[in-house]
C-alpha cells in the first residue's frame, strides 16, 4: 500500500499537483478522461481490480501515455519481479520502505526525463523528414544543448523516429557528461542530489581540461541497417557492467544508472561499446519498423 500521506505531503511541498486513484481501474479511468497533462505515474505492484503489471501495460500500449514514466511502487524486489516490470514498461522503481527524500528525487528525476523528451519530440515534426534518405553523416558536438539539436536530427533519418529519440539522447549525453567532461557516477549522483548538474556542467566546458573536447557521431545507412557511432575523448568505462540485468536491477532504485541498460532495451536493436567504452555502436535494423502526477494506491 502506498502511504497516500508521505506522498501528499512531501510532494505538495515541492509544488507538485497529486491526483488520487484507488485502484488500477479508477487510475485508468482518470488517465482516459481527464485532461490534464500527467507527468509521471506512481503504480502500486499490488492493486485491487486491475494490478500494477496490467495497468502499466495498458498505459505502455497506448500511443497518448506511453512517454510518460511510471515510477513501479512495490516490496517485491527479487530480480524477476523486477526483470517482468521492466519488461512491461517500468523505468523507475521505489522499495518500500523509503524516504521522502527519495521519493521527491526519483519523481523530479522522472519528469525531467519526461519535460526533455517531450520537447525533443517537439523537433520531430518541424520539417526534417528528408533525413529518412539521409546514407551517411559525420557530427561534432560538445554540450548538452547540442546533443538535444542534434538528437531529433539523428532519429529522423531512422524509420521509427519516436522509438530511438529517447536512446540517443542518452548515449549523447552520456558521452558528454561522463565521457568527455569526467563526471563520474558517485559525482553526478552528489551533484543530482544537490541540483547542481547542470551547472557543473557548464563550468566544465569552459575549462582549460575540457573546451575543447568534443564528441564524433557518425551515421551510415545500408540495405539492411542503420549504424550510429558516438565516441568521446574521455577515458572510457566498463560497459558491458551496465548492460547487464544484474546492474539494471541494483540501479532501479536510484535516479540514475540504468540508462544505456534502457536504450538498448527499448530504443535500439543492438548496443555496444569499443574503444575501452570511449566508443557507442548503435544498431537499428530497417526490418523492424517499429508536472501532474498520477498516483495508485490500495485502501
Amino acid at each position: 500500500m502506498i502511504n497516500l500521506m508521505i506522498i501528499d505531503e512531501s510532494l505538495s511541498d515541492k509544488g507538485f499537483t497529486v491526483v488520487k486513484a484507488r485502484d488500477g481501474e479508477e487510475a485508468f479511468q482518470i488517465l482516459s478522461s481527464d485532461s490534464t497533462l500527467f507527468h509521471a505515474i506512481i503504480l502500486d505492484r499490488l492493486m485491487p481490480k486491475m494490478d500494477g503489471i496490467e495497468l502499466l501495460k495498458k498505459i505502455k500500449r497506448s500511443e497518448k501515455y506511453k512517454d510518460i514514466p511510471v515510477i513501479f511502487q512495490t516490496a517485491m524486489s527479487s530480480v524477476t519481479d523486477m526483470t517482468e516490470g521492466l519488461d512491461a514498461g517500468a523505468f523507475y522503481y521505489l522499495t518500500k520502505p523509503y524516504s521522502r527524500t527519495l521519493l521527491v528525487r526519483i519523481v523530479q528525476t522522472a519528469v525531467e526525463h519526461f519535460i526533455k523528451l517531450q520537447r525533443a519530440k517537439e523537433d520531430l515534426h518541424k520539417g526534417m523528414g528528408a533525413l529518412r534518405h539521409m546514407i551517411t553523416g559525420e557530427f561534432r558536438i560538445r554540450s548538452i544543448r547540442e546533443s538535444h539539436e542534434l538528437a531529433p536530427l539523428l532519429a529522423n533519418a531512422c524509420p521509427d523516429p519516436e522509438r530511438v529519440l529517447t536512446g540517443i539522447m542518452e548515449i549523447l549525453n552520456n558521452a558528454i557528461e561522463h565521457g568527455n567532461l569526467g563526471i563520474s557516477y558517485q559525482e553526478k549522483s552528489e551533484l543530482h542530489d544537490n541540483d547542481k548538474l547542470m551547472e557543473e556542467i557548464f563550468r566544465r566546458l569552459e575549462t582549460p581540461e575540457f573546451k575543447d573536447k568534443f564528441v564524433k557521431v557518425t551515421f551510415e545507412k545500408n540495405d539492411h541497417h542503420i549504424e550510429i557511432r558516438v565516441s568521446d575523448q574521455g577515458k572510457g568505462f566498463d560497459w558491458q557492467r551496465y548492460l547487464s540485468v544484474e546492474a539494471m536491477t541494483k540501479n532501479a532504485f536510484k535516479t540514475h544508472g540504468r540508462g544505456i541498460f534502457m536504450a538498448r532495451k527499448l530504443s535500439f536493436d543492438d548496443l555496444s561499446y569499443t574503444d575501452d567504452g570511449r566508443t557507442a555502436v548503435i544498431r537499428i535494423d530497417l526490418s523492424n519498423k517499429k508536472g501532474n502526477l498520477l498516483t495508485d494506491f490500495q485502501e
